[in-house]
């Protein structure tokens, strides 16, 4: 099992927007916990204190010539380095105040040269060099000169950039196709670009001219060649050379288009139209949501129900309540406080005989009644009797359940126990770990109820992307990168 020391309070993503970032302190090859590799937020302000997030790295794959990669560990270890990010085959790194490139062998393919780097975007890295921002490519040629305030990420092969406090657009030959000279700028949807000056929005074209009038005083980002601008205070559609396509007369709007029916409102009642201007469902209803399984559920004078894409009210408007939306061709409707299912037609094939349920998911539903809880099928039939205090869905064919002594364990698929009820909390496997917290403290456990990572942690704080925990002790912050075998 191998821990990360982290200089951090903070787990977040990284901004859209790029600007400066703090120092960094290398990390200590004494520790207790063996350090193995940290990584900054960029984009935090220089004036702040500079949190930290980790970096799940692929320990397995890190070098060519070493099962766990532990040469490459090892040299960015010795030479001080911290890690900031890793894409396909390389390694972001962080040296003092100097950022480069790894490669998986331990080649720099970038010089520890920036002040600030980011992984790539269409090819091109984002990077700042004397408070200065440009792009270069994946061998260090510079594409767009370093000579920003700030820079976008590309999009459809170009990027906003600003200058003197003014926004224009590069592409990756480094030319201004728009000159800073917009107050904001947008990224590219379609072949468009949102730029706004005095106030107004318009858009320009990957030739930099004007494509859109910029008249509109918000807009949102083309999808499907169709975007939703609005005027005053009243929204409509327009497609890319500026046609309107819905009238500029609704409230709020939804927005997706993409070949589904969008939200509208109008006079404080909601309804459908679709990107053509086509009104499908007229504004009526007191609360709608999004289409799924070509059903949407609708609200009106306190009751709910669901409506296909004509406006037939497919599940009548009758119920007190309902989960959000179809799931598994079935919905959870609740009438006098008790709930059942609905199908497509709205035929309530599970009786209103539940005090709460979950969506079905694979044939399976959550249910109670009384308090404790189980699973059923879509035939109503209990495949977990419903015994427990608290349940969880399934994950990888084990179910976190809470049996009335108020600890929690594992259960199999069909309710055998697999891990003892003697945990204070359980979290979900990943990976084919699951964290757990025993008399006050955290650790984690293999599916065989094994103890994988010592129960010594004060909290488990989150979870990476690649399933590994970030754990608190005395109020500094690790990640375990312990990958057990099934």
């Amino acid at each position: 099992m191998k821990t990360s020391r982290l200089n951090f309070a903070l787990f977040a993503v990284a901004l859209l927007i790029i600007a400066g970032c703090g120092n960094r302190n290398k990390p200590n090859n004494n520790e207790t916990i063996p350090t193995v590799a940290t990584a900054r937020i960029p984009g935090t302000p220089a004036s702040t204190e500079s949190p930290v997030i980790a970096v799940a790295l692929p320990i397995d794959r890190l070098s060519p010539t070493t099962p766990r990669g532990d040469s490459v560990i090892n040299m960015l270890n010795d030479n001080g380095y911290e890690v900031w990010d890793y894409y396909d085959d390389s390694i972001l790194v962080v040296n003092g105040k100097k950022c480069g490139v790894i490669d998986l062998s331990g080649n720099f393919v970038v010089p520890l040269k920036y002040d600030e780097i980011h992984a790539p975007i269409e090819g091109c890295m984002a990077v700042m060099l004397d408070r200065k921002w440009g792009f270069i490519d994946l061998c260090d040629s510079v594409v767009v000169e370093m000579k920003y305030d700030k820079v976008q990420y590309f999009s459809e092969g170009f990027a906003a950039v600003k200058l003197n406090g003014k926004w224009g657009y590069v592409n990756k030959n480094g030319t201004e196709i728009v000159q800073p000279t917009y107050d904001d700028c947008g990224f590219f949807r379609c072949g468009r670009g949102a730029v706004k000056q005095n106030g107004k929005w318009g858009f320009v074209d990957g030739s930099g001219r004007i494509a859109v009038p910029i008249e509109f005083d918000n807009v949102k980002e083309f999808r499907d060649n169709y975007t939703w601008v609005m005027r005053g205070s009243k929204w409509g559609c327009i497609d890319t050379v500026g046609n309107i396509t819905v009238p500029i007369k609704y409230d709020e709007v939804g927005l997706s288009f993409e070949g589904k029916p969008t939200i509208v409102k109008s006079d404080g009642k909601w309804g459908y139209v679709s990107a053509d201007g086509s009104v499908i469902i007229d504004p009526k209803y007191d609360k709608v949501e999004s289409f799924k399984e070509n059903r949407a559920l609708v609200g009106m004078n306190g009751k709910k129900g669901f409506i296909d894409k004509s406006g037939t009210e497919v599940v009548p408007i009758i119920y007190d309540n309902s989960l959000l939306a179809f799931s598994d061709s079935l919905a959870a409707v609740c009438l006098n406080g008790k709930w059942g299912f609905v199908d497509l037609k709205g035929k309530l094939v599970i009786p209103l005989q539940y005090d709460s349920v979950g969506d079905f998911n694979n044939g399976t539903a959550k249910a109670c009644i009384k308090g404790k809880w189980g699973f059923i099928d879509k035939n109503n039939k209990s495949l977990i009797s419903l015994i427990y205090d608290d349940i969880d869905y399934y994950y990888s064919n084990c179910i976190a359940a809470e049996s009335n002594n108020g600890k929690w364990g594992f259960i199999d698929g069909k309710g055998n126990v697999m891990i003892p009820f003697k945990y204070d909390k359980v979290w979900p496997f990943r990976q084919g770990i699951a964290a757990a917290r025993l008399n006050g403290k955290c650790g984690a456990i293999d599916k065989q109820g094994n103890e994988v990572i010592p129960f010594i942690y004060d909290s488990v704080e989150g979870i990476t992307p690649e399933g590994q925990y970030i754990v608190c002790l005395d109020g500094e912050y690790f990640y375990i990168d312990e990958q057990p075998q099934e």
